[in-house]
């Protein structure tokens, strides 16, 4: 649990967080993720190369889903350092 006066730093942490997410998410974390050719697999790459910047990207509700673990994945690590870190470590982190 978390004290009473450190519930406003906590939430500051969880929106930066989901901000910077959906940032890198947005820039170049689904292309890393999903844009590979999926139509050929031999043709199939270990990072992808297509789709920076939603470019060319139809299923918009696919990566707000994507985004939803991205994010997730983020606010665990500032969960974990409730009461224990200064903000300024953090935002190093």
């Amino acid at each position: 649990s978390v004290r009473v006066n450190n519930v406003q730093n906590t939430l500051l942490k969880n929106l930066l967080d989901a901000c910077g997410a959906s940032l890198g998410f947005y820039t170049v974390g689904y292309a890393f993720a999903f844009g590979g050719s999926f139509s050929n697999p031999s043709q199939t790459t270990f990072i992808g190369n297509t789709n920076f910047f939603l470019m060319d990207v139809e299923n918009q509700a696919f990566w707000l889903f994507q985004f939803a673990f991205a994010a997730t994945s983020a606010t665990i690590v500032a969960g974990t350092l409730a009461e224990r870190c200064q903000m300024s470590a953090y935002l190093c982190y």
